[in-house]
């Protein structure tokens, strides 16, 4: 299935060139419910993992008497080498594998609040012994963090960071020549699921340093997670559809409620109904990851 996102009402090339020197290239995943086998790219669906390989736990857990227990993690998504060349896999390894824990927790970058998580990367033909059926999350966990099975159907576009990752004037420039045209931003930060581009630090305010806690290389958005794919509002400014609703779902009425199944496929609560990223490390993605949540 094929799903395009609008153009921008802005046109770097024409409207303002001083963005084009930041862009980045990212993929919408476009998520959509479905029932993703195993060796599929997917949100939600099963992992191929070894059968003799340990599933997960996460033991940052104390009860009310501070006592240690741990958590099982969840399977959150899988990403194969075939399906996204866009993804730099260390050397032998052609999927890679995110698991979380449910609870909230602090992240290896000191800034970070998010999820506890765990990326594996692999080479999917060494899985000779696949786990049949994943064990279940533990029933004390965050329900709003367990993503529902969700098949993907990328879409390659271009990103432009917001206004905390220009340089110094930059984005108050934009900004102004936007209010001098009464026009929305509908070009930076793409909301919604999406490998690489950026993310809009519109809570937290982006750190004043985003290094790897392991080497010092600077770190990258790998993954951005949203509660919506475009937004609670359905449509855009002067009641045109949203931008970020694809064309080709646009022919019946949106659903204005929570949950709607197009809008809200992973089914996940990000924060406050917002979103927050992955980021790796730009040295070697197998340093330990953050989650930034807004």
């Amino acid at each position: 299935m094929k799903l395009t996102t609008a153009p921008s009402v802005i046109q770097p090339a024409r409207d303002f060139p001083e963005l084009l020197p930041h862009a980045r290239p990212a993929v919408r995943l476009h998520p959509r419910r479905d029932r993703p086998g195993p060796r599929d790219s997917h949100i939600g669906g099963p992992l191929w993992w070894p059968a003799a390989e340990p599933w997960p736990d996460c033991a940052d857990h104390k009860d009310v008497n501070g006592r240690p227990y741990t958590e099982r993690m969840v399977a959150v998504a899988q990403f194969t080498a075939a399906d996204f060349p866009e993804i730099r896999f260390p050397d032998g390894t052609d999927l890679v594998q995110l698991l979380w824990c449910t609870e909230w927790h602090d992240q290896p970058h000191p800034a970070g609040w998010g999820q506890a998580c765990r990326l594996v990367w692999r080479r999917a033909a060494d899985v000779t012994g696949p786990l049949i059926e994943p064990p279940d999350p533990a029933e004390e966990g965050d329900d709003d963090m367990v993503p529902l099975p969700c098949a993907l159907h990328p879409e390659r576009v271009t990103d432009y960071p917001g206004e905390e990752e220009l340089p110094a004037g930059l984005g108050e420039r934009f900004e102004a020549w936007l209010e001098e045209r009464d026009l929305a931003d509908d070009l930076t930060t793409i909301p919604g699921h999406k490998l690489g581009g950026f993310l809009n630090w519109c809570t937290t305010g982006r750190p004043d340093t985003l290094d790897c806690g392991d080497c010092g290389a600077p770190l990258e958005l790998f993954l951005q997670f949203d509660s919506s794919e475009y937004g609670l509002g359905t449509y855009g400014p002067g009641g045109a559809p949203h931008r970020f609703r694809p064309l080709e779902e646009r022919d019946g009425e949106p659903d204005e409620a929570l949950g709607d199944p197009l809008r809200e496929p992973v089914g996940m609560v990000i924060g406050r109904f917002s979103h927050g990223g992955l980021f790796t490390c730009t040295a070697d993605p197998r340093h330990p990851a953050s989650f930034f949540t807004q």
